[in-house]
């Protein structure tokens, strides 16, 4: 558990940094102001009901998905290559932490820097909601911040494991980014590009062959959705399911638990392609 120590520390150099204090105060604003969007440009009287819980919740999904992953990118890519540019890793490796120490309580720590600030933000916006509209639904509530927990730990296992891999900061953004902009903004179009050299047509949203989703499931994204759809019940939110999709019988790697099988790959491949970089490094 040496790890746990590393984690430790980075938590509280985070803390010490304002780093915390920075995210905790843009995590409470956000989550306040962009609920409450709905009910400020509701207008009694015009434009229908008044604006309720769900509506609140679907605007705070949407902000979220986008806010909590740039923040885990960022909050990660430095973790372990800030250190290695300045020297200090060599003080900390000087200690009895292994490699390997490092890097998993950096993960850790640095996921716990956007947890925490998640959790108290969803707390003050909750009592904000709660108060603002009517039918508030605590396990909706409590869904869409779990979620949002693990998409955090998700994109900072990402960042860290970037870190570990490289030498410099500026090759932590360029990898960081990269993997970002192709994995996750851009990765619909991977199996749209691969159906039009087969079949010479874009693809429909129904029959389409199995490998077609397969390769969809293997971006950072679109499993993360497929898990939230089992977690956050955003009303009027209508989305096709699987078995609609394809053609044929879905496989049991299609089917909505083996998104979270996706997700653990998403978390460990990059900390181990990280840690066998780190390890066999040259720290001078």
């Amino acid at each position: 558990m040496r790890w746990a120590h590393v984690a430790r520390k980075d938590f509280a150099d985070a803390s010490r940094a304002k780093m915390l204090w920075v995210l905790t105060a843009l995590m409470i604003v956000a989550v306040v102001g962009i609920s409450a969007i709905p009910k400020l440009l509701y207008i009694p009287g015009e434009g229908g009901p008044a604006p309720d819980f769900e509506v609140a919740i679907s605007y705070l999904f949407t902000t979220m998905t986008v806010m909590v992953s740039i923040i885990g990118l960022v909050v990660g890519y430095q973790a372990i290559v800030k250190e290695r540019e300045t020297g200090s890793i060599r003080f900390l490796l000087g200690l009895p932490f292994t490699r390997l120490d490092v890097l998993l309580g950096k993960a850790v720590g640095r996921a716990a820097v956007v947890a925490v600030p998640t959790v108290v933000g969803f707390a003050i916006g909750g009592a904000v909601i709660f108060v603002l509209y009517d039918g508030f639904v605590l396990t909706t509530y409590l869904g869409l911040l779990a979620f949002s927990i693990l998409m955090g730990l998700v994109y900072v296992t990402l960042a860290v494991g970037v870190s570990a891999s490289v030498s410099t900061r500026a090759k932590a953004v360029t990898g960081v980014l990269g993997i970002y902009v192709l994995f996750d903004l851009l990765w619909w179009a991977v199996p749209m590009a691969i159906y039009w050299l087969l079949e010479r047509e874009l693809p429909g949203t129904h029959d389409l062959p199995t490998w077609y989703v397969f390769v969809e499931r293997l971006g950072v994204w679109n499993p993360l959705e497929v898990i939230s759809g089992t977690m956050v019940d955003i009303a009027g939110v209508e989305t096709i399911s699987t078995a609609d999709r394809i053609a044929g019988e879905v496989p049991f790697y299609l089917e909505t638990w083996f998104a979270w099988v996706f997700i653990a790959a998403w978390i460990v491949v990059p900390l181990a392609i990280g840690y066998y970089r780190f390890k066999r490094a040259v720290i001078s």
